[in-house]
């Protein structure tokens, strides 16, 4: 799709959709380029040639001459030993930092406790320290790093870098992407995490008609993203606190019957508190323990986890029914315990969201487990430097 207007936005949009195309596909051809893509042969010509002068692709021998001869194609690729990204995800437990290739897999992957003291400039410090690490064992100088991705806790402004405020860590109005790039000379993009988990799951969804996804991130919080017509929703969702219960259960946010006080991980520690009574004074059960517990086949334990399931799956079916996705995806820690979560949340959802929706979406739970993160994160730096998917998905708009 060749655009009118301003060259230099087609040519974007042009080059988009050329890397693009590649990202998932071993090999094509200008000739298939510019048939699949709808382009000019003299457009992708163009554009390939400056793929290659960047040394972002590469041809990689022939292809198969066609039924009426003539020459071989020459095969395209994406340039593997291109530069990397960095991707990096800081929890409250641990940070995760890894070397992303150019179609997103983890060349050398990282994971370290995070650092008790959780002021922007010690967490700086671990950051800086994480990234000169990596790139030793990697072997790399700063100058082969086309970009830092961060998936990061609270609520965030992407577009300004800035962390606006981020109960877990306790901060407020932090420019911690300048801080990054003023400490490291490095281009930085980052978003809160959830949404760069989601980010993840959808810039490695292979499926064309999966452009509309619900992402949910059950952890010791429950958060939330929307995929709306392949692009992340940047507006805040809380999925974890819209009232799902009658019951007189405090939220964290200050209201009572929230998806989260009574479904979360931190749901699951005070109601095992509540049956067991705390391990030892001040200590309570983590969520993980009593996921142990309940595979152990200890019934109450077993029935903290059916109930956060059930609210789980009614929650599921609200959001479901709202807006039919074609996808709903469940991550994070508590998903980690998917044997306890899938069968009582999906007996709960397919009960309470309508038929017609339920044929239609898919929920599944995320491959990527714990490091979805920092897969995320990958993706983000990848789209922000190389992909600029936005560009090629408004040329299908």
């Amino acid at each position: 799709m060749n655009l009118k207007g301003d060259p230099g936005s087609a040519r974007l949009i042009n080059r988009a959709l050329v890397l693009n195309k590649l990202k998932f596909i071993d090999s094509l051809s200008r000739a298939e380029l510019a048939r699949q893509l709808g382009l000019s042969k003299i457009t992708i010509s163009e554009i390939v040639a400056d793929l290659i002068k960047e040394e972002l692709i590469e041809e990689t021998g022939e292809g198969v001459a066609t039924s009426t001869g003539g020459r071989k194609p020459i095969l395209l690729r994406l340039n593997s030993s291109w530069r990397r990204v960095i991707g990096l995800d800081i929890g409250l437990t641990n940070t995760v930092i890894a070397l992303g290739g150019l179609k997103g897999e983890r060349i050398i992957q990282l994971r370290v406790p995070t650092s008790l003291k959780r002021d922007p400039e010690t967490i700086l410090a671990q950051v800086e320290e994480l990234i000169e690490s990596i790139l030793a064992q990697g072997n790399m100088s700063k100058d082969k790093v086309a970009g830092i991705g961060i998936s990061i806790r609270g609520l965030i402004d992407g577009q300004e870098g800035r962390i606006v405020f981020s109960p877990a860590l306790d901060w407020r109005d932090v420019p911690f992407r300048d801080l990054v790039e003023q400490r490291l000379g490095l281009p930085t993009t980052l978003d809160n995490c959830t949404r760069a988990m989601a980010f993840g799951e959808k810039w490695h969804e292979r499926s064309h008609e999966i452009r509309n996804i619900f992402y949910v991130n059950v952890g010791y919080g429950i958060g939330s993203a929307i995929v709306m017509n392949g692009r992340i929703y940047n507006n805040n969702s809380e999925f974890g606190h819209i009232r799902i219960t009658n019951r007189d259960v405090l939220c964290d946010c200050g209201k009572k019957g929230c998806l989260e006080a009574v479904a979360s991980g931190y749901a699951i520690s005070r109601f095992a508190d509540a049956a067991f009574g705390e391990k030892t004074p001040g200590t309570s059960y983590s969520a993980k323990e009593v996921a142990e517990m309940a595979h152990a086949g200890n019934p109450k334990a077993l029935g903290i986890y059916r109930d956060a399931s059930r609210y789980l799956g009614r929650a599921i079916s609200i959001a479901t029914n709202l807006f039919n996705p074609d996808k709903v995806v469940i991550a994070g820690g508590i998903a980690s315990a998917r044997e306890l979560i899938e069968e009582p949340m999906m007996d709960e959802y397919r009960a309470t969201a309508m038929d017609v929706i339920k044929k239609s979406t898919l929920v599944t739970f995320s491959s990527f487990g714990m490091d979805a993160g920092v897969i995320g994160a990958i993706s983000l730096a990848l789209n922000t430097y190389v992909f600029h998917e936005e560009a090629a998905l408004a040329a299908s708009s």
